[in-house]
């Protein structure tokens, strides 16, 4: 993994969260959760910082979840120990923690999806405020092709975003689907056309909000 996977700016009264792993399509390892979480739940105590915009360095937003994260846990599960199960729970329930973290923090936070969003992605992302994409992007829940399930509360807030009906879809058929689709099923609130609108769009969003009354916001 990059020494630095994850870039940090603050810019003013908005605070820049970048995936920086383009050479392995900015995927996600469970430290990177955790660091994300932990990062905008600091950011609480800056009265400087309005909102927070999450991207992602190079062809796509993020490709989902690392792999080889996620193979570092197999070794838990295979040991006695690991009998009923408890051992997988505690690690779902602290990674789910993450994104429940993100998503009660006070702070909006504006995700700009470019290219593609899969996964462990997608899960980030519903735990966000605001979902942006640009028109280019392809997005998808492809876990049941590898018999795992998207278990960080992604299927809860998905359910909750486009409904109970397309949620099963998504989930069962592992289908990729376009940012107008995103747009149609309210996965995604603007669609743009091209990186560079979307991250104008997701400045100006932020821009915006920051403008307004702290405390009402």
């Amino acid at each position: 993994m990059a020494e630095n996977p994850i870039r940090k700016e603050k810019k003013e009264t908005v605070f820049y969260l970048t995936l920086e792993r383009p050479a392995k399509r900015n995927a996600i390892t469970f430290e990177m959760l955790q660091e994300i979480s932990e990062t905008i739940e600091g950011l609480v105590g800056d009265p400087d910082i309005r909102a927070v915009i999450i991207k992602g360095e190079g062809a796509v937003f993020s490709a989902g979840v690392d792999f080889a994260s996620l193979g570092s846990l197999v070794g838990r599960f295979m040991v006695d120990s690991a009998a009923g199960g408890a051992p997988i729970r505690a690690d779902i329930s602290r990674f789910q923690h993450y994104l429940n973290r993100l998503e009660a923090i006070e702070i909006p936070i504006i995700c700009a999806m470019h290219g593609g969003v899969f996964g462990m992605a997608v899960e980030l992302a519903l735990a966000c405020d605001f979902r942006l994409m640009s028109a280019d992007c392809i997005w998808a829940l492809p876990e049941a092709r590898f018999g795992l399930v998207a278990d960080l509360g992604g299927t809860a807030r998905l359910s909750r975003t486009i409904g109970a009906s397309r949620t099963m879809e998504a989930l069962m058929t592992a289908r990729r689907y376009t940012a107008e689709q995103a747009l149609a099923w309210n996965l995604a609130g603007y669609v743009y056309p091209s990186r560079e609108d979307l991250y104008a769009a997701a400045d100006q969003l932020a821009a915006d909000i920051a403008k307004m009354a702290p405390l009402a916001v």
